[in-house]
């Protein structure tokens, strides 16, 4: 029997982990894996910093890290030769009087702490009717249990859009997302067993677990070069075209190849299937006439933001807009509760993880991580930074500057501001 010719377009962390499995079926799969970039990888690349400046020679753009639940991952980079650093995840929210962290209990925990025990509440019912609440996104939430807007967009919001990176989109996400994120000892970034007990009236009160990963660029090239060996026709700098025609005889598409004197060569080929690892809307648009009813309607689901990442050193903006070290004067200590271990972490208080509403539109946020870094706050430390939220590579080199006022040009209008 012949073997099936399987093109996959993308080369992606979904492409190339569709080829790797393919793979392991020689006799089965003839595997054409395509990406318009001249790397693997998509969105997680890498790029090079000074390092006698900042303490490392790289840092990962698009993605720096993840939680335990990333399995598959983690298995990847041990095949590859390559290990992903455990750490105790540290983030600052806010600054001033609306400053709080995972760490520590602070002011703006107790000045809320009516709210973050109603909130308790709210994710009890929400576990108990997850088939209802799966359709109630969070800026309903916060209208049916009466939330305040400062608790909403100042705390709740932020927990969540670090975890998924879902910037200003977040008061889109559904509930029981939320649920699960502070309940679930399995997927919960934020679960914590003693929030009910030890830790009554503290929004979270835990250190994840979470891992950084290695260099991505160099794991991508090592991936490809394993690949390749496998058998995969590996094709950087080409890109699909268009899907030509779909039958029982195969489908034919037209595929541009970008040569060395940068120019674009088109070819007709054939494959028994594809597999699309790319965007769903350049997936749609690459269809074309076809794609089927059904295929249009769930490839044209989705829905897209702007933002912007800018890459600096510009410690005085940190100091201006986030909290970077521990103080005395933010610390509220309960009678109720023992927190005497969490305050003497404090005081080794080394964020991960900046985030910070605006105060103009406080549904807006900005996220900052200073990646694969010591927990020193020199005026070299690198910084990477994503206005109004949303992670997306940048290949700008670092600028010693202040940020511009970005408004991002697809801003999801507020629902309860």
């Amino acid at each position: 029997m012949p073997r099936k010719r399987v093109l996959i377009v993308g080369a992606g962390a979904a492409g190339m982990s569709c080829a790797h499995h393919l793979s392991n079926h020689p006799s089965d799969f003839e595997i054409t894996i395509i990406e318009p970039e001249s790397y693997c990888g998509g969105q997680a690349f890498s790029i090079p910093i000074d390092e006698a400046r900042h303490g490392a020679s790289w840092l990962n753009q698009g993605v720096q890290g993840g939680s335990g639940i990333f399995r598959h991952t983690f298995a990847m980079f041990r095949q590859q030769g390559y290990d992903a650093t455990p750490v105790n995840l540290q983030v600052s929210f806010g600054k001033g009087d609306k400053f709080w962290t995972n760490v520590f209990p602070t002011k703006f925990h107790e000045k809320h702490a009516a709210e973050i025990k109603k909130f308790r509440r709210a994710l009890k019912i929400i576990g108990w009717l997850p088939g209802v609440f799966l359709f109630v996104p969070i800026w309903l939430l916060v209208k049916i249990f009466r939330f305040s807007r400062e608790f909403a967009n100042y705390m709740v919001l932020p927990t969540l859009a670090l975890f998924l990176g879902t910037g200003n989109a977040t008061p889109e996400v559904n509930s029981v997302i939320l649920q699960k994120l502070f309940n679930s000892p399995t997927a919960g970034m934020w679960y914590d067993a003693e929030a009910a007990g030890k830790k009554a009236g503290v929004l979270v009160g835990n250190n994840p677990s979470m891992v950084v990963f290695p260099n991505l660029s160099e794991f991508y090239d090592t991936w490809k070069k394993t690949l390749i060996t496998r058998g995969v026709d590996v094709r950087l700098n080409t890109k699909l075209m268009n899907v030509m025609d779909r039958s029982h005889n195969g489908v034919k598409v037209c595929i541009s190849e970008r040569t060395f004197e940068n120019r674009y060569e088109r070819s007709i080929e054939v494959f028994d299937e594809i597999v699309f690892a790319c965007a769903a809307d350049r997936a749609k648009s690459l269809l074309g006439d076809q794609a089927t009813r059904r295929e249009r309607f769930v490839l044209g689901g989705t829905t897209w933001s702007d933002d912007c990442t800018i890459t600096h050193w510009d410690m005085e903006y940190m100091e201006k807009y986030y909290t970077n070290h521990f103080s005395e004067d933010q610390v509220a200590e309960n009678p109720n509760r023992d927190d005497t271990a969490r305050i003497a972490q404090g005081r080794e208080f080394a964020p991960m993880y900046y985030i910070r509403s605006y105060d103009q539109e406080p549904d807006k946020i900005e996220m900052i991580s200073p990646p694969f870094l010591p927990p020193s706050y020199a005026s070299g430390r690198t910084y990477e930074t994503n206005m109004y939220g949303i992670y997306t590579p940048s290949t700008a080199p670092p600028t010693n500057r202040s940020f511009p006022s970005v408004q991002t040009a697809q801003t999801p209008p507020s629902r309860y501001r």
